[in-house]
């Protein structure tokens, strides 16, 4: 769980997942101004604090690095602004351990429509689809979501990304997406439904252009990458 002033939806995430299915719960804190880490205390979860603004690409690395180091083969990524439903959590580890995926993604659009009945603005509605249609173009796949906040990463492929060399922002969350096609790993979906309030993250109109326009230079260097007319990314974690 990336967290950053959680403390209000915090523990209603906490309470809707399914019990038995997860292992330990990590809540990377990053540098929150409310109650978010006492409240995860008190739940019982493993806390591993930011002190300061690292970024949402920075937590999830912190995030990956935790649950790695305590031996998970499944790493379940869940935003703890109770946005995303937790009950879908068991199908995706359940479709993540069906086959060799680097991650299975809980899409907003099985069908394309779930969206706008949760509540997502029609805006980023039709953004998000002419977006995903140039991702999917580029990177060679075929899947209704790249931008979901509820995944789960298999740690065997985890462990062999460069880490370091993503985003500590918004953008790691697509790089990741873009990795595992270099790598030739597959990438699953299951559906779940996302739903918008107040309390709820959303990233307004202009980082999600900045974001957007992020997913297509990444889509680009992994399609150059395809045609065999660019390099992989380098470094190594």
């Amino acid at each position: 769980m990336p967290a950053r002033n959680s403390a209000r939806t915090l523990e209603d995430t906490v309470s809707a997942i399914p019990p038995g299915v997860i292992d330990q719960i990590v809540l990377v804190d990053n540098a929150s101004k409310d109650d978010t880490v006492t409240i995860a205390e008190r739940l019982g979860l493993t806390v591993v604090r930011h002190p300061v603004d690292r970024g949402f690409g920075g937590s999830i690395k912190t995030c990956f690095r935790t649950a790695l180091e305590a031996g998970a083969d499944y790493i379940v990524e869940l935003h703890p602004d109770n946005q995303y439903d937790p009950g879908f959590v068991p199908s995706l580890l359940h479709k993540a351990q069906s086959g060799p995926y680097a991650m299975v993604i809980g899409s907003r659009f099985l069908p394309p429509k779930r969206a706008l009945e949760g509540g997502m603005p029609r805006w980023k509605f039709v953004c998000n689809r002419i977006l995903t249609f140039f991702n999917n173009a580029l990177l060679g796949v075929r899947l209704s979501e790249f931008h979901s906040g509820l995944r789960v990463y298999n740690a065997t492929w985890v462990r062999r990304i460069p880490l370091e060399t993503f985003s500590n922002d918004f953008d790691l969350g697509f790089q990741l997406i873009g990795q595992a096609v270099e790598d030739g790993w597959t990438i699953g979906e299951v559906p779940a439904t996302c739903r918008y309030f107040d309390e709820a993250s959303s990233n307004p109109l202009r980082g999600s252009i900045v974001y957007g326009l992020g997913t297509l230079a990444e889509s680009w260097r992994v399609f150059l990458f395809r045609m065999g007319l660019g390099a992989a990314r380098k470094g190594t974690s």
